[in-house]
């Protein structure tokens, strides 16, 4: 007999997702830009107790060295700080197959950003075994797959934007696919316009996903920005070209205007338990004292109601909520050991070594730091999966010259703050990276003498304290 269950909203990890879906199966992906091993899956069918594996996990599939950060022009004196990598992963299940469609944004020094995408494949999604890319032809982002049982055809839907990022001039463009080979079957199309339901003729209208319900074709996609006016915007067909009827009450899911704890509500994705109830997963951020998000962005669970041929009810996103739970169902396999341990883009894993019991990380250097903007760097972190936690490593002394050892509290190449011992100084520095606002910052220093360290980072809601 099934329960009432209350289900921790913010159930998915922590960490800057760019966007976030599950599939029908219960397993749930997002994605974390530059990191490997990358687009992280969550396992398990009652939801609330997911596990977690990574379908990229092999530097052969695809390349992030060029995975960079830069500030990006949105208008006159103003900024977007952006990083390349794996950008708004989708993950669907047809007929045994587990299909993940995904962009790389990457961009080589001196040349123009480019969005390449692909599709891999797996029938043993538990075993964390995924196939090559296969890569197919659209320069565009956020790709989406809809397999149409009615007529046994594949599409693809994607975000696409005319001019820079000041425009806002977005709509998002379909084709028919051929998954197994990545050839396109199609002309693309546009077959909705995010300005429709715009108060300014304008639109940053991407994220989009597709359903057959009902005998409609409903079209979910994320509009207003990323920010405090991000929100979920809907519109269905009859046909799966459209034309498209945009919901005259949109957005169907927003925290924008609302003194929410959760703020900066959008890209969702909807999917359906073993019950057949709905739910929604969708980006926001906790909004902590004095507007400040130190985890950033976070995958929340949201109750919906979709009566038959009508349009879905969102809940807000909240950090928990009551609802009937899905019966217990058998264990799933365990993950792999050290399956959430992170590294900078293309990492080189023979530089690390790990004790049985996992305490002790023997590392190679690299000659890149952590400041690097391609390429890797000898680096291994877990993400901070909560507001308020503490971070602690015991640093063995370098005696080789020119070598540099330490903890980092880091966001990307041009944002981060490290802890570091300098075996040519025998100093521990406190070091504040913001590279796009000048040079590094040395905000203290003392001499070492010890031939062991341990370095500590405490995180709470309102600062990060550094200490040796």
């Amino acid at each position: 007999m099934s329960t009432r269950h209350f289900f921790p909203c913010q159930f998915v990890i922590s960490h800057i997702p760019r966007s976030t879906n599950l599939c029908v199966e219960g397993s749930s992906i997002l994605d974390t830009h530059r990191y490997v091993p990358d687009n992280r899956i969550f396992l398990d069918g009652s939801i609330a107790n997911a596990q977690e594996g990574n379908a990229i996990n092999k530097t052969t599939q695809l390349d992030l060295s060029n995975a960079t950060t830069d500030a990006f022009p949105i208008g006159p004196n103003k900024n977007l700080v952006a990083t390349l990598g794996l950008f708004a992963p989708t993950i669907r299940w047809h007929n045994g197959v587990f299909y993940i469609i995904c962009t790389n944004a990457s961009q080589k020094k001196g040349e123009d950003l480019r969005t390449d995408n692909f599709i891999i494949t797996s029938t043993n999604i538990w075993a964390n075994e995924w196939s090559e890319a296969i890569w197919f032809d659209y320069d565009g982002i956020d790709p989406s797959l809809l397999f149409d049982d009615s007529t046994g055809k594949v599409y693809v839907q994607a975000s696409w934007r005319e001019g820079d990022l000041a425009d806002r001039n977005c709509s998002i463009r379909q084709f028919e696919i051929d998954v197994t080979t990545g050839k396109r079957v199609s002309d693309i199309r546009v077959i909705w316009k995010g300005s429709e339901s715009s108060s300014d003729g304008k639109s940053d209208i991407e994220g989009p996903h597709m359903y057959r319900k009902d005998g409609f074709y409903y079209l979910l996609a994320a509009d207003g920005g990323t920010f405090e006016d991000h929100k979920v915007v809907m519109a269905r067909s009859r046909n799966i070209w459209g034309p498209f009827e945009v919901y005259d009450q949109n957005p169907v899911l927003t925290a924008a205007g609302t003194d929410e704890y959760v703020q900066n509500v959008g890209h969702a994705d909807l999917f359906q338990d073993g019950l057949g109830t709905w739910w929604a997963v969708a980006l926001g951020v906790r909004n902590e004292a004095g507007g400040r998000t130190p985890i950033g962005r976070e995958t929340f669970l949201i109750p919906v109601d979709w009566p038959a041929g009508e349009w879905p009810v969102f809940g807000r996103a909240r950090m928990q909520f009551e609802r009937l739970a899905l019966p217990e169902t058998d264990p799933i396999p365990k993950p792999t050991e050290r399956i959430d341990d992170v590294y900078i883009r293309d990492a080189k894993l023979d530089r690390y070594k790990f004790s049985t019991d996992g305490s002790l990380i023997t590392l190679v250097p690299s000659v890149r730091d952590v400041s690097a903007t391609h390429g890797t760097t000898t680096f291994v972190g877990k993400r901070q999966r909560s507001s308020c936690c503490i971070a602690t490593a015991t640093i063995h002394v370098p005696t080789d010259p020119d070598l540099r050892a330490g903890l980092a509290l880091y966001k990307e190449d041009a944002r981060h703050v490290e802890l570091c011992y300098d075996s040519n100084t025998g100093k521990v520095t406190l070091e504040a990276c913001f590279k796009l606002k000048g040079e590094p910052n040395i905000m203290a220093e003392i001499a070492i003498t010890s031939q062991k360290v341990q370095m500590r980072i405490c995180a709470t809601t309102l600062a990060y304290d550094f200490s040796i």
